[in-house]
C-alpha cells in the first residue's frame, strides 16, 4: 500500500495554528503525517514582525513549511491560507489542494454587511499596520452558525493580523492563472459565508476544473470542530481518493 501523502495545514487571517487543531487530529488518526505552521508573527502574536511582515513573507514561511515534509504534500488552506496554499500550488510540486472557503487572488471581497468591520481596518491595512478585528465582529461574520460555546472558544483564539500583507492584496499583489494550478483540487465553501461569498468558491472551482462541495446553512469558519464530521472528512475522502482525479461537481449538503 502507498505511504499516504503528508498534509500541511495553513490558517487563515487573525488566526493561529490552534484553530485547525480537530483537522490535524483527523489527519493524524487517519494516517497522514500533518502538520500546522504558523503564519509569520500568529503564534506567538508578534506586531513587530507583523509590521515588518507582507504577503510574500507569508509565501514564504509556507513554502519553506511544505518543502521541509519532504514529498509532495496536500496543502489545505483555509480563507486566507487557502489564497496562499493555491499560489504555492503553482510553483509545482504538490500533490493536492483543498481550499476551504477561500480568499480569491486578485480582490478581496467586501460584503455590504461587512464593510463596517472593512472600514474600521481599512487606516491600519492603508497604513501597513498591525489590526485586530473587533469580538463582536468576529462572532457576527465568522462564527455565526456555530453554536454559542463553539464561537466563544474559537474567538479567544483570534490574534492580530498584518496590515502590511492585507494592503498588498488590496493593491492586487495576488494572482493566479487558469492554467498554473496542475494538481487536483477541492473547494469547500459555506452556503451562508458573511465574509466570502460562496460565488467565489464557485468562480475558484470553475477556474481549476476543481471538485466543490457547498455546506448548506454554514458559514465562513468550516474548520470549527463541530463540522469535523461533514466538512473535514468531505476533505479527507477526496484525499484518501488520490491519485485518482475527481470530476468537477456542485453539491449542497
Amino acid at each position: 500500500m502507498a505511504a499516504k501523502p503528508p498534509v500541511v495545514l495553513i490558517h487563515g487571517a487573525c488566526s493561529q495554528p490552534a484553530h485547525f487543531d480537530s483537522w490535524r487530529q483527523m489527519f493524524t488518526q487517519a494516517g497522514h503525517d500533518c502538520t500546522v505552521p504558523a503564519l509569520p508573527g500568529h503564534a506567538p502574536s508578534n506586531r513587530t514582525t507583523l509590521r515588518r511582515s507582507g504577503f510574500d513573507a507569508y509565501l514564504d514561511a509556507m513554502r519553506d513549511a511544505a518543502k521541509a515534509v519532504g514529498g509532495r504534500p496536500v496543502l489545505v488552506g483555509h480563507s486566507l491560507g487557502a489564497l496562499v496554499a493555491r499560489m504555492l500550488a503553482t510553483e509545482g510540486g504538490i500533490a493536492a489542494l483543498v481550499l476551504v472557503a477561500p480568499l480569491p487572488a486578485g480582490r478581496v471581497p467586501m460584503p455590504a454587511r461587512a464593510l463596517p468591520a472593512f472600514a474600521m481596518a481599512a487606516p491600519f491595512v492603508l497604513g501597513g499596520l498591525p489590526f485586530r478585528p473587533p469580538r463582536a465582529a468576529v462572532i457576527r461574520l465568522a462564527l455565526h452558525h456555530l453554536p454559542p460555546a463553539e464561537q466563544a472558544g474559537i474567538a479567544d483564539g483570534f490574534v492580530a493580523e498584518s496590515g502590511r500583507a492585507y494592503r498588498d492584496l488590496v493593491f492586487g499583489r495576488a494572482h493566479v492563472g487558469r492554467r498554473e494550478v496542475r494538481c487536483p483540487v477541492l473547494v469547500l465553501h459555506g452556503e451562508a459565508d458573511r465574509l466570502v461569498p460562496a460565488s467565489v468558491g464557485e468562480g475558484i472551482a470553475r477556474k481549476h476544473d476543481a471538485a466543490l462541495e457547498i455546506f448548506a446553512g454554514a458559514g465562513h469558519w468550516l474548520i470549527a470542530p463541530s463540522l469535523v464530521p461533514r466538512v473535514g472528512g468531505a476533505a479527507l475522502r477526496f484525499i484518501d481518493g488520490l491519485p485518482e482525479r475527481r470530476p468537477r461537481r456542485r453539491q449542497l449538503r
